[in-house]
């Protein structure tokens, strides 16, 4: 929705939108952590980097704010890093219990 609104925006005013929906973003992804709100947030200062700048310019806690969410969406990445790892280990592994009786005959 956030790139939709964006595109139907006069040329020049895009600063204005992005002052409505940046602070809205970087609050979902500070208490959310929300990883399509990070994406979204770098779609939009890969694709108005001068707005986005002049825009943290004015507004410095909100650079904080993005900064301090994306630090947190790092330290939980990291933290669901060796779990993620363990889940999308090879389901091949021999088994760990051996069985008594024989199933491959099994229907």
């Amino acid at each position: 929705i956030q790139r939709l609104m964006l595109s139907y925006c006069i040329p020049g005013t895009h600063l204005h939108m992005l002052r409505l929906i940046l602070p809205v973003l970087i609050g979902v992804l500070g208490t959310q952590g929300h990883v399509l709100g990070l994406a979204e947030i770098t779609h939009m200062t890969q694709s108005y980097p001068v707005e986005v700048k002049e825009l943290f310019a004015g507004q410095p806690h909100l650079k904080q704010q993005l900064e301090a969410a994306i630090r947190a969406a790092t330290a939980k990445t990291a933290r669901l890093a060796p779990a993620q790892q363990a889940f999308n280990s090879p389901a091949n592994a021999a088994p760990k219990i051996a069985l008594k009786m024989d199933f491959s005959n099994f229907k």
